[in-house]
């Protein structure tokens, strides 16, 4: 498991558990798509709702996949939020946020799904290495402008580094979630993970 993504896989693991009251693999094991599934937590497996559960240190949320992400519009959305101790992950609150059709327009303003696809294939096609990335760099932005709505709470993030990441994912803010009105709950936590900084590839 990549130390990016150790303590976020457990504190899904203790959200996972304190849901259904099985470990995040025994519940991976009984979906059909297992950790690869779309949702963290699965409608009809235990529990009643699709559940997505990030973690953040601040007031960021990112969020993987954005053309997957653009097709649900019924969800929970829980949110672990930490402070970096050292080599120390202290979590202290949890948002959870109960996302609906009705949310939807509020999420992703005026994007459309098919424009977004477009954005998110240029964006895949782009070969790897550090010189496509440099080349394509001025005509990705002018592309990601057009495609992003500015009212929307969605903002569409690209990923592409100088070797071959190719992908689009997209994030969110709690304040922003919160101002708009998205129905939610705040609950104070007290878990610790071990786990230093995260480390970024260029």
């Amino acid at each position: 498991m990549a130390e990016v993504q150790a303590h976020g896989n457990q504190y899904e693991d203790r959200v996972i558990r304190e849901r259904t009251g099985m470990s995040k693999d025994e519940y991976d094991a009984k979906k059909e798509n297992g950790y690869t599934s779309e949702f963290d937590l699965a409608s009809g497996l235990v529990v009643d709702y699709n559940g997505s559960i990030k973690t953040t240190k601040n007031n960021t949320i990112c969020c993987s996949d954005l053309l997957r992400k653009m097709k649900h519009n019924d969800y929970h959305l829980i949110v672990g939020v930490y402070k970096q101790v050292g080599k120390q992950k202290k979590f202290h609150t949890e948002y959870e946020f109960f996302i609906t059709p009705e949310d939807y327009n509020t999420l992703w303003g005026e994007m459309k799904y098919d424009d977004v696809e477009a954005f998110v294939n240029y964006v895949r096609s782009i070969p790897a290495g550090k010189e496509a990335q440099q080349s394509t760099k001025s005509v990705r932005n002018k592309l990601q402008e057009e495609v992003q709505c500015k009212k929307a709470l969605f903002k569409i993030n690209p990923k592409v580094d100088s070797k071959k990441q190719r992908r689009v994912q997209c994030s969110l803010h709690i304040d922003k979630l919160i101002d708009a009105g998205i129905q939610y709950k705040k609950t104070a936590i007290d878990y610790t993970v071990v786990s230093g900084p995260r480390q970024f590839n260029k």
